[in-house]
């Protein structure tokens, strides 16, 4: 059940009802296949009129957010159908969707699955500019971690600087469908990055693991690159606690960096 909300006030009254019940399915605690109430209780609840209400409703349906069946009411609609990429979502994604597993674990398996990728066109494709621009993205997380304690860092500072220097490298592959991924992507690369940042035990392996992404695109090493962003990946998912899928892998891979040994002998996953 959606909790009690406040009046709902203000002009746009109807974003204002999808926004509120954004919240509430974003957060998880209305899971998919779960029914709305009727429109009568969200007029109560919100203390709008009906009209308000159907247009929020209407558009968390255009988003595939939920579906509205004749005489049964609204029903949740799986993740899998929702518009991820649609800007309102991601952002409702960054501003309601931290206490979600799901929606992290299925953030994070995009993540996991392209960036190794990503980086190994960026090592090939990255101009002069691009470069700079990843190296003072890395700058900012080095200048928001406290040299003398791993644990103690700007959050905020290294949770921009972090995403800047990821859709830099998003960019330098100079496509433009990747290009327009970072963008759209930026706020739940955002939510991402602000949860691990967040959850690390001490940053000096996460500024490690960066720097030697970097270096790889730099020296224009695309396997080695694709490899170094397997263990920026890893170290995410250590500090997220996110169990991932490939974990004998995982293992070897970061037995290999602990040594200083650039696994650059193994193909590219693509």
């Amino acid at each position: 059940m959606l909790r009690s909300q406040r009046q709902v006030k203000g002009r746009d009254l109807g974003a204002q009802v999808a926004e509120r019940l954004a919240r509430e399915l974003f957060s998880g605690r209305t899971k998919p296949g779960s029914l709305l109430p009727k429109e009568t209780e969200l007029v109560e609840s919100f203390g709008v009129s009906r009209v308000s209400v159907r247009a929020g409703l209407q558009t968390l349906v255009a988003l595939g957010i939920v579906r509205r069946y004749a005489g049964q009411g609204t029903v949740v609609a799986e993740y899998r159908d929702w518009n991820m990429l649609d800007p309102l979502v991601t952002r409702w994604m960054v501003d309601f969707a931290d206490p979600n597993i799901d929606f992290l674990n299925e953030l994070f398996e995009f993540r996991e699955s392209v960036e190794p990728f990503i980086a190994a066109i960026a090592a090939e494709r990255a101009t002069a500019r691009d470069l700079a621009q990843i190296e003072e993205a890395f700058q900012g997380m080095e200048r928001a971690v406290d040299p003398a304690d791993g644990r103690a860092f700007d959050q905020q500072a290294l949770d921009d600087a972090d995403v800047a220097f990821h859709a830099a490298i998003y960019r330098a592959t100079h496509n433009i469908i990747w290009s327009q991924l970072a963008h759209i992507l930026r706020p739940s690369i955002q939510l991402i990055v602000r949860k691990s940042n967040a959850s690390a035990a001490e940053l000096y392996d996460t500024l490690k693991r960066h720097r030697a992404l970097m270096e790889c695109i730099r020296l224009r090493q695309p396997q080695a690159a694709s490899e170094a962003a397997v263990q920026v990946m890893n170290r995410t998912k250590a500090d997220l606690g996110t169990p991932g899928r490939s974990g004998a892998h995982d293992a070897h891979q970061n037995q290999q960096f602990r040594a200083g040994l650039p696994p650059i002998n193994q193909e590219i996953v693509r």
